[in-house]
């Protein structure tokens, strides 16, 4: 029997990454010697879980751990010690220092090849109060066993979650979902770094519609026991006061054991390796959160901490380990978040990182929705792609919005793994029945869009350029119909439907720019076409007005007016608008035109399923008097009590 198949695996480190490997190995090796210490004492923990387990929504804490240490090693023949910590490693004797907690004794152990998946630990804040009780942090099953106990006895009603990433906003569903009130605090300007900031807009108004307060740049500076519930300070505004607090600040890789062996550690904080995930200290290698990859886009080092790459890594890693050399690819960071009823997607670079590269690109931002409007219980979905502007490389692309919304971007991840272009996407062909999209799906409507403006073929600008093309004191046109144009537009636009716009084209001037909008951009498209044949200078704002309110949210608040009026289920059949299913503006134009002939000072109770008309409606109700008396959340839409 020769070395190769009776080498000595260690593994450090028994979370999924760990674990996953000593199967992975054990299948590729029959007669490998395989040893994996874990500090703690469990391995294979799904922490993907962990906030809906504090929702209830997986109902047994247990079920996030598939497999106990003494099932993974009966099944696989692995040596699991449990509590163990490898606390140094000698390279050059091949060698390790564990400590044994139980027994509290150091002891030696040598291998032939090594694995390193410690993985990543919370980012506690270094601030005074984080260690009171009632305060916790979401990162291991023992964080929730301390949760969970500690809720049923002290039975908080409100809690402040601090962080907007994706533990954040998971928290904060899931214990509004539990019947408490929560605030969440952001350091940052916005929720999920990993979009652009106007596609974190809807996941805004998502939480705002759900009754979660949101503060954003602010720094959390303390926190403070008084009176039996905490105070926590912020360095720009009144204190906030709470009865719990869940610390979502995020991870820190665990590279101490690999900084103090000489393992080169990342610019972004993580071990570097190479493409076998070999490590530069010959059979030591590394896989998950404490690991930088190359991008699988242009090859610059990235510090991606998700369960479907570590997966991969994991499974090359141990065919490099057990001699079938194989080449990581890189990583695209392809990730997917629910946030109430809607989900975030998102595939490769954002136009932010783009930015700071200094690299050179082009987007496409097309609000639509997730299948064909007539069928029902149609949803918002908005679609952004990012493609290099010389040959259409696909860089990056972000989606939000209901039902279909990870299916985009599992196509663009998939295109972007093929090396396609923009003009690729425009003739793409995708599976298409009226309950999952449309003839022209929304990934064909970006291609076209994209190949478009590469080809010169649409001249359209974006919301966030308008500002620059004012200078030239554009004149702006909005070619909806009277109702739409009501509800809302840009700043200065002059309405002229697009129906009877070749009425008024001698009211142009020549030397003014024109800028055409619509709600989406498709009516204004051809209004551009004609403008231009007539010898105008025209652009078409990509998106339209749909787009422009993400740029220019403003502050969405819903007034609630002090007048009694009973429960919106009280309210007798014919003061019931229904508008769920219809997408923008169907919903606004609806029920203004149920206002128009209903009875002063009569309540009306509106169902809605697109957060988009919250922000209208309130808008607009601000604008002619009307009062709104409640806002709430029932199931799968909303429920809006007003009156005229």
């Amino acid at each position: 029997m020769d070395a190769q198949t009776t080498q000595r695996i260690v593994i450090v480190g028994g979370s999924t990454g760990g674990s996953s490997a000593a199967a992975q190995i054990r299948r590729l090796s029959e007669e490998a010697e395989i040893v994996l210490f874990e500090k703690s004492t469990h391995i294979s923990t799904a922490y993907c879980g962990l906030a809906y387990a504090l929702g209830g929504v997986v109902p047994e804490v247990e079920t996030l751990i598939p497999i106990a240490p003494d099932q993974l090693g009966q099944r696989f023949n692995v040596d699991v010690r449990t509590r163990h910590e490898v606390v140094s490693i000698d390279k050059d004797d091949k060698t390790l220092t564990i400590h044994d907690a139980v027994a509290d004794r150091n002891y030696s152990e040598r291998y032939d090849k090594l694995l390193l998946s410690t993985g990543a630990a919370a980012n506690i804040p270094a601030i005074e109060g984080v260690e009171l009780p009632g305060v916790f942090s979401l990162r291991t099953v023992d964080d929730l066993r301390s949760i969970l106990p500690w809720m049923e006895e002290k039975k908080p009603r409100q809690a402040v979650v601090v962080g907007g990433g994706f533990i954040g906003l998971e928290v904060v569903e899931n214990l509004k979902h539990s019947g408490l009130e929560v605030t969440l605090i952001e350091e940052g300007q916005q929720l999920l770094n990993h979009l652009d900031r106007e596609m974190a807009t809807l996941l805004q108004a998502e939480l705002h519609a759900h009754g979660i307060e949101q503060i954003f740049s602010a720094r959390l500076m303390r926190i403070v026991s008084e009176q039996g519930r905490l105070r926590l300070e912020l360095d720009n505004r009144q204190p906030i006061r709470a009865e719990m607090v869940i610390l979502a600040t995020g991870t820190r890789p665990q590279t101490q054991l690999a900084e103090s062996t000489g393992i080169e550690i990342g610019d972004l904080g993580g071990m570097v390796v190479d493409n076998t995930l070999c490590t530069g200290i010959g059979d030591i290698y590394a896989v998950g959160d404490a690991v930088e990859l190359p991008s699988r886009i242009d090859g610059r080092s990235t510090l991606v901490q998700l369960a479907a790459p570590l997966s991969q890594q994991v499974r090359i890693a141990a065919m490099n380990i057990t001699g079938y050399p194989h080449a990581y690819p890189g990583v695209l960071g392809t990730f997917v978040c629910k946030v109430f009823s809607l989900t975030a997607a998102a595939v490769g670079y954002s136009e932010r990182a783009l930015k700071r590269q200094g690299a050179g690109y082009n987007k496409v931002i097309i609000p639509a929705t997730n299948h064909v409007f007539f069928y029902p219980d149609v949803e918002s979905l908005t679609l952004k792609v990012l493609f290099d502007p010389l040959d259409g490389r696909l860089l990056g692309a972000q989606a939000v919005g209901g039902q279909g919304t990870d299916k985009r971007i599992d196509v663009l991840a998939t295109a972007i793994t093929a090396r396609m272009t923009i003009y690729d996407l425009e003739y793409l062909e995708l599976g298409y029945a009226p309950p999952y999209g449309a003839p022209r799906d929304l990934v064909n409507i970006a291609g076209s869009v994209g190949a478009g403006l590469l080809r010169n073929d649409i001249r359209g600008i974006y919301p966030d350029e308008v500002a620059a093309w004012r200078k030239r004191e554009l004149e702006i046109i909005d070619v909806r119909s009277a109702d739409e144009f009501e509800l809302g537009s840009l700043p200065g636009a002059r309405n002229i439907p697009a129906e009877v716009l070749r009425d008024h084209l001698d009211g142009f001037s020549s030397e003014r720019p024109i800028l055409v909008c619509c709600q989406i951009g498709s009516k204004s498209t051809s209004s551009q076409r004609m403008l231009i044949q007539h010898g105008y200078e025209c652009m078409n704002l990509l998106g339209g007005y749909t787009l422009w309110r993400l740029f220019h949210p403003g502050e969405m608040t819903f007034e609630v007016t002090s007048e009694a009026v009973e429960k919106s289920d009280n309210l007798i059949e014919e003061g019931i608008v229904d508008v769920r299913g219809m997408c923008c503006p169907g919903p606004m134009l609806k029920v203004k035109r149920h206002m128009k002939s209903h009875t002063t000072g009569t309540p009306i109770k509106i169902l809605v399923d697109d957060v988009g008309f919250l922000h209208d409606f309130s808008n607009w109700c601000e604008r002619f008097n009307h009062n709104i008396h409640d806002v709430h959340k029932e199931d799968n839409h909303y429920i809006v009590v007003c009156s005229k």
